[in-house]
């Protein structure tokens, strides 16, 4: 996630800990997989050109998106238990520095997340929470919760931020809508993967005067805008390798600023 401008958050120890004392406390009975996956550009959630504003400093003139404009290196490791609760971590590499928040430089980005999915009758649920950590940084870790629904193939989902950061303000909500599935051709030895994002976000405003929230104020952000559409094919080439490609039919940011579509592929070894 981009930023403009840093500000201590809340204290990271209380979500890393208890991320761990659930690892720690997981039954025995679990899974465990691996992925490391090269992508042709990082594009975090739609943002394809800007996260900035017209007249901020940080926006698109200092080329703030996407989060790496150039092949990223990517991966993570997932636990999942019998009992629904899972944890993992996620990584990827950045095309900027994190720390002084310029292309000189880069960090790279560590997801924590855990939480626990059951079912009632043919539907699905999931309650979990997200840490979002950068090194180098300058005090920008962001805590997200997750809320989601599914039914057979179709997923609702949404994430809220939980505090002040100075890429979101606390409230902001993610919503998605998903489609994954598989199609079969008699031409292919396997089946091919196809999948679909609509992307959708509520903004907490930022006031002229406001001293508590990070994202800059401008007169032309807006309380809610459609994010993106992706639409993604993958195949499996290998036994443990796949590929694939994601169409990202750009949205609207915080300030109204319209995204580019942009293409993007990626590699992924999975163990």
């Amino acid at each position: 996630m981009k930023v403009f401008k840093s500000k201590a958050s809340i204290t990271s120890a209380v979500v890393i800990g208890a991320l761990g004392c659930m690892f720690a406390s997981l039954p025995a009975a679990a899974d465990v997989t691996g992925h490391l996956d090269v992508v042709s550009k990082y594009v975090l959630r739609g943002i394809t050109t800007t996260y900035g504003s017209t007249g901020i400093p940080g926006g698109n003139a200092n080329g703030d998106a996407p989060e790496s404009e150039g092949p990223a290196l990517q991966g993570g490791l997932d636990y999942s238990s019998e009992s629904g609760f899972y944890a993992g971590w996620w990584f990827s590499t950045l095309g900027y520095s994190y720390k002084t928040f310029t292309g000189g430089g880069t960090s790279m980005e560590h997801d924590l997340y855990g939480g626990y999915k059951g079912t009632v009758g043919a539907i699905g649920y999931q309650i979990g929470i997200t840490s979002y950590h950068y090194v180098p940084s300058s005090n920008a870790a962001g805590y997200e919760t997750m809320l989601g629904l599914s039914y057979k193939q179709f997923g609702l989902n949404a994430q809220t931020m939980l505090n002040d950061v100075s890429y979101g303000n606390k409230g902001d909500t993610y919503f998605t809508a998903t489609y994954n599935d598989s199609l079969h051709f008699d031409a292919l030895p396997k089946d091919l993967g196809v999948s679909a994002v609509l992307g959708y976000y509520t903004y907490k405003k930022t006031g002229i005067t406001s001293t508590d929230l990070y994202v800059p104020y401008a007169a032309n952000q807006v309380s809610s805008a459609f994010r993106h559409v992706t639409l993604g094919v993958s195949y499996p080439f290998l036994k443990n390798v796949s590929g694939g490609l994601s169409y990202i039919i750009g949205g609207k940011n915080r300030y109204g600023i319209s995204q580019d579509n942009q293409l993007v592929g990626n590699l992924s070894y999975l163990f």
